[in-house]
């Protein structure tokens, strides 16, 4: 399999990268600001196989991408023990860094995925590994359909999930997505994909929380004609929620959806036996707050009311600020890949 890094980004390489991947027919994955190099609804991108395509995989051809913690460090158990690993990066001193490298290769991540592409010609037929992108498409199939279910939810507090399938399904192709929690980080980078390169902002390599907003605002700066979403935990929003009062002042109508469910619930209290102090944080109305600042606010109870809140949101032509209470004990699932990788 493939892991493209943001070395490929960088490097101007979505082409470069797909045009290799359907001519080979190696499935691939990408690591946080590479999502969307490739369409994730591509035939060779398996979102939820990731965990078994990592372990079973006998050769990873990585570009443009660390070995770090982000991806395990490409070692047991995440990976097979005896993994295969080719190695692109255009900074020499990657090469052989944190794990054992079979092939390293120096370069540009553009231009070796163009020359690997030249040499794979009439070599390596795309049907070669049929059997193995068959199994994964099974399973990817499967824990679609599992995910799908869950994401239906009709339940009060509103479960995570089906606030990002409520997203999922209102945001346009090209939108533009920012993450940024704990929580909703690790179930929106499974439930949400991306389908535009450089369309997917979150907290990055460091896990540094707050950045959701400021990022979202200068998204929208950037990209003005975009619709630009900021999906918040209420922990991570409360960092820099005062940059909605920045968006109101310079008319930037950023709209950010908060998954408030009441604390900072990583590593919950009720499963300590001493639990941390501060955790919890009550829902607080941050809609409210940003009302009296200038900008739209939606206060949301019920799945139902989410998708015509986000409507208004957005219709509104101003910042805004959705504000949905969610379930304080649902926990999205972490082993599948790094939590700051989508």
């Amino acid at each position: 399999m493939i892991i493209a890094g943001s070395g490929v980004w960088w490097s101007d390489g979505a082409a470069a990268l797909q045009v290799f991947v359907e001519a080979t027919g190696i499935p691939f994955y990408t690591t946080p600001i590479s999502r969307g190099l490739i369409a994730e609804d591509h035939e060779l991108a398996f979102l939820n196989a990731r965990s078994k395509a990592f372990t079973e995989a006998d050769v990873v051809l990585a570009v443009g991408t660390r070995f770090n913690w982000v991806i395990q460090f490409g070692r047991p158990p995440r990976f097979a023990a005896d993994l295969k690993v080719i190695h692109v990066d255009v900074n020499p001193g990657q090469l052989g860094h944190n794990r054992h490298v079979d092939v390293p290769i120096a370069g540009d991540a553009r231009a070796v995925l163009e020359q690997l592409r030249v040499e794979a010609e009439g070599k390596i037929a795309p049907k070669r590994y049929a059997a193995w992108t068959g199994k994964l498409r099974t399973l990817d199939a499967e824990k679609g359909a599992e995910q799908d279910k869950a994401m239906s939810r009709e339940e009060t507090p509103i479960h995570p999930l089906r606030l990002c399938k409520e997203v999922r399904d209102f945001m346009r192709r090209d939108g533009i997505l920012v993450v940024d929690g704990q929580e909703i980080l690790n179930f929106g980078r499974q439930a949400i994909p991306t389908y535009v390169a450089g369309h997917r902002l979150n907290s990055g390599t460091f896990g540094t929380m707050g950045v959701g907003l400021p990022f979202g605002v200068g998204a929208k700066v950037a990209k003005p004609d975009k619709q630009v979403l900021v999906l918040h935990g209420d922990g991570s929003y409360g960092i820099n929620a005062m940059e909605i009062d920045t968006a109101v002042r310079h008319k930037i109508p950023v709209v950010v959806v908060i998954s408030n469910n009441g604390g900072w619930t990583a590593d919950a209290p009720w499963t300590r036996p001493l639990p941390k102090p501060g955790r919890n944080l009550g829902h607080t109305r941050y809609d409210r707050v940003a009302q009296e600042l200038g900008a739209h606010g939606e206060y949301v109870e019920k799945p139902h009311d989410i998708r015509p809140a986000l409507e208004r949101a957005f219709a509104s032509g101003k910042p805004a600020v959705v504000n949905v209470i969610t379930d304080g004990k649902a926990r999205a699932q972490t082993v599948r890949f790094s939590a700051y990788t989508t």
